[in-house]
């Protein structure tokens, strides 16, 4: 006959297994193993840790040193694969596969820097420490130079002698001026008319 659990008593064991998780030792920092592939996912591969009932994650970024976009196109469940512990923070367990030859398990990466660099590169990007991009502005300034608005002597690209170029305007301050030039004219030209 079968026991019936209350969701209390099943929620007390699931507390218990994740309190015995979380006590549980963890692999050393830059150990090579060789284990099997429990789970394939879109970001990566998770891979059993001989010895230890916690799993760790090969991210799809260190899973060669090619790009790789679907880990389920280079593993499966079940294959073994040769890795090597790369960070163990807040009780998950980083691994990587790029940097172990996967067919005698030897260590390639041995004074570890290339993963210090990858683990870096990972850290400043997701804290958002990318510098913002600012755009310049033009200056409100005449050049000693050549006369032209906008930049200074030392950034002017004129030659003595040679075509002279102003700023566009801006399109509503040149519809506006094309739209009183063409009456201001007419005008100016009549007056000239009569004069004559």
């Amino acid at each position: 006959m079968k026991r019936a659990y209350s969701d209390r008593e099943g929620g007390q064991s699931a507390g218990r297994r994740r309190h015995s998780d979380e006590n549980e030792p963890l692999p050393q920092l830059h150990t090579i193993f060789y284990g099997e592939v429990a789970s394939v996912q879109q970001y990566g591969v998770f891979v059993k840790i001989p010895g230890y009932r916690k799993q760790g994650l090969v991210h799809k970024s260190q899973m060669s040193k090619s790009r790789v976009e679907d880990p389920s196109e280079m593993l499966a469940t079940g294959e073994k694969v040769y890795c090597k512990v790369i960070s163990v923070e807040n009780n998950k367990v980083g691994l990587s596969m790029k940097v172990v030859s996967q067919t005698s398990g030897r260590d390639e990466d041995s004074a570890n820097v290339q993963s210090s660099m990858d683990l870096q590169k990972n850290r400043k990007f997701h804290k958002g420490e990318r510098p913002k991009i600012e755009l310049g502005a033009v200056l409100d300034t005449n050049c000693k130079k050549c006369g032209g608005h906008g930049h200074l002597a030392q950034d002017c690209f004129h030659v003595a002698g040679g075509k002279g170029y102003d700023l566009i305007e801006e399109e509503d301050e040149a519809l506006e001026s094309h739209e009183k030039t063409p009456k201001q004219k007419s005008s100016k030209s009549k007056k000239k008319v009569e004069c004559d």
